[in-house]
């Protein structure tokens, strides 16, 4: 079985949808420079995806190991 890997950049969320634009830029530089492994954006409140749904829908596409990066940018 091999093992596929994701990245969940995981920020705090805010009710402006642009607070989210510097974790999407990253998330898009990452797939970039890895366009195998997955990348996407969670959040801890106020903004979708929270995590667990990041988490589920990774898994649900055939990730089997997620790395989550902290996020709380000022």
């Amino acid at each position: 079985m091999s093992v596929r890997s994701a990245t969940i950049l995981f920020g705090h969320g805010s009710r402006d949808a642009l607070w989210a634009a510097p974790m999407q830029a990253i998330a898009e530089r990452m797939h970039s420079l890895r366009p195998e492994q997955p990348v996407r954006c969670a959040y801890l409140e106020l903004m979708q995806p929270d995590l667990a749904t990041a988490a589920r829908q990774l898994v649900a596409a055939g990730v089997s190991q997620i790395a989550i990066l902290p996020m709380f940018l000022g």
